[in-house]
């Protein structure tokens, strides 16, 4: 089976250089990624964070369309309880006709309570919120006018324009990590996002409940999944350890402090593990450093293990690695990796 393979950004400030340069630089890799045959870019939603300045992805993604032709241009992910769903409906069906037709709309509710805190709205109610909001962008989609009277939004008569360029509308992919979203968005038939960040024995089981439920719901076939998980690839086995490390723990210790934002005890638990965590642990388990052989062997397994369809690469996770070390490690994916795959 052909894996579709992504690269994830989160546009990382690197120590020492201006968020001016920050956002060339990724555009310059995201344009360097699509010479080099990636299948898609994703981008992700960050807020309230001196690390990203990467906190508006539909904006970003409209420049991400007028400087690329091919590539797939994904949210990962649009936080819908964050925002006006009609609006939301609005530009990302503008980014599906600038790109003409190459938006994958990536969503979630993100494991962040910080972010909720920032614009003032209760995590409580974000399973709610992101279930309406999905409502009223599916509507909104829809040819006709439509009405919507829900616990957080209503609307009247309003007809949502331009309409997506994908017809009926663009791929819709949801972000999991608990087991009662796995179920839910299981029942709802959509395909997903799993992370690296939850073991891989959890994500079977997970898994497990994500596809029975999408059986008994009577949707066909075992679902789409993608995972999300950092990479680094060096013809040089060494060089793919240390090269990496710096920037790799420096994110391990990153999350591990944001404790404090962690929206249950499961999030919590998962945190403080990182804590101790070593780096020879962060290699087994977390991310997938390599040589080309060794790189594809691990997609193997995960294609085996978990039934991914595709992969959502973070090629520089913590944002610290040079730009020249990443350009070659997307290179070594592209020429080594991917062939095997597709």
């Amino acid at each position: 089976m052909s894996i579709e393979f992504g690269l994830f950004y989160d546009f990382d400030i690197q120590k020492g250089t201006t968020q001016s340069e920050t956002f060339r630089r990724c555009f310059s890799q995201i344009e360097a990624s699509e010479r080099m045959g990636v299948d898609s870019i994703w981008l992700a939603e960050v807020h309230f964070s001196p690390f990203s300045v990467l906190s508006s992805p539909l904006i970003v993604a409209s420049s991400v369309a007028t400087r690329t032709s091919r590539v797939r241009i994904g949210l990962a992910v649009q936080v819908l309880p964050l925002a006006n769903p009609l609006r939301v409906a609005e530009e990302a069906a503008t980014l599906d006709q600038i790109s003409k037709g190459r938006l994958e709309f990536g969503v979630g509710r993100s494991g962040l309570t910080r972010y909720y805190r920032g614009y003032n709205i209760d995590y409580s109610e974000s399973s709610d919120r992101f279930l309406e909001a999905m409502d009223v962008i599916t509507k909104a989609w829809g040819n006709q006018p439509f009405s919507h009277e829900g616990k957080f939004y209503a609307f009247n008569d309003v007809s949502v324009e331009p309409k997506p360029y994908q017809k009926p509308h663009p791929p819709i992919r949801v972000a999991t990590a608990s087991a009662e979203t796995f179920s839910m968005v299981g029942r709802l038939g959509y395909p997903i996002f799993i992370s690296s960040t939850t073991d891989e024995p959890e994500l079977k089981e997970r898994l497990k409940l994500y596809r029975r439920a999408r059986r008994d719901a009577g949707h066909p076939g075992p679902g789409d999944v993608m995972l999300r998980i950092p990479a680094y690839v060096s013809e040089n086995a060494e060089k793919a350890r240390t090269e990496p490390e710096a920037s790799t723990m420096h994110m391990i210790g990153y999350s591990a402090a944001q404790i404090g934002s962690a929206p249950n005890e499961e999030t919590a638990d998962r945190l403080q593990r990182l804590n101790t965590i070593s780096y020879d642990e962060v290699l087994r388990h977390k991310v997938m450093h390599g040589t080309p052989e060794e790189v594809v062997e691990r997609i193997q397994r995960y294609e085996e293990e978990l039934g991914i369809s595709g992969l959502v690469l973070e090629m520089n996770f913590g944002g610290q690695i040079p730009n020249e070390l990443v350009l070659n490690s997307i290179r070594q994916l592209t020429e080594k990796v991917m062939p095997e795959f597709k």
